[in-house]
Parts: structure tokens; C-alpha cells; sequence
């Protein structure tokens, strides 16, 4: 069975309005995590809007395709349930690597900066 056009609204609205609190609660994290190892505020500020649209074009795209193909259902009501189901469980993985993702450029932030802090000790220094 397909989806009626309310069943299709409701999907998208609440599909849309899930990625759209998501990618706000990704966009808060990204300040948290980047911040810390950015000196240069705008750097990290750029570089969490960019991630933070990937995970929100991402999961358009995935609420679209979810859309698409007839999912096997009972009725309409279940038709939405299941959609909701496969774009909530995408989100989550989206979610989870969108954080790692933060977390390694964190990482390899700090790793940069304690290598320099070493080469700077180990430096001769000049008589």
C-alpha cells in the first residue's frame, strides 16, 4: 500500500523537523569540540557549519529516498512508522559519525599541538 498524501505530509514533517533538531544539537557540539582545539574561533566555527550541513544534507537526502520505494505495510499509519524507523536509525549512524568526526579533527588537533610544544622544548638553545 502506498502512502496517502496526509500520511506523505505527516512523514515529511516530522522526518524534516527530527534532522532539523539534530543538526541543531550537532551544530552545539561541533562549538564544544572545535572551539577547544581552534585558537582561531572563525576556523572552528567554519569548520563546524560544513560538517554540520553534511550530517543536515545527508539526512535530507536520505528522508527523500525514504520516501520513495513502497515499503511493505499494513496501512498507512504503518507506512510512516517504518519510514520514520529507517530515517531515525540512519540518523543515529549519521549522528554517531558526524561526532567522531568532531572528535578525531579534536584529536589530531591536539596532537599537532603537543608535537609542536615538544619540538619547541627540544630546540637548542643558542649560546
Amino acid at each position: 500500500m502506498h502512502l496517502d498524501m496526509t500520511s506523505h505530509v505527516l512523514f515529511f514533517v516530522v522526518a524534516v523537523a527530527a534532522v532539523a533538531v539534530d543538526g541543531w544539537f550537532i551544530r552545539r557540539s561541533g562549538v564544544t569540540y572545535l572551539a577547544e582545539v581552534h585558537q582561531n574561533r572563525r576556523v572552528a566555527d567554519s569548520a563546524n557549519r560544513l560538517i554540520s550541513a553534511l550530517f543536515v544534507i545527508f539526512m535530507l537526502g536520505v528522508v527523500a529516498l525514504a520516501s520513495l520505494p513502497a515499503l511493505p505495510a499494513a496501512n498507512p499509519v504503518h507506512q510512516v512508522i517504518l519510514r520514520l524507523g529507517i530515517v531515525f536509525l540512519v540518523m543515529a549512524l549519521a549522528h554517531a559519525t558526524t561526532i567522531w568526526s568532531f572528535a578525531r579533527i579534536r584529536t589530531q588537533q591536539r596532537s599537532q599541538r603537543l608535537n609542536d610544544e615538544i619540538a619547541r622544548a627540544q630546540k637548542p638553545v643558542p649560546d
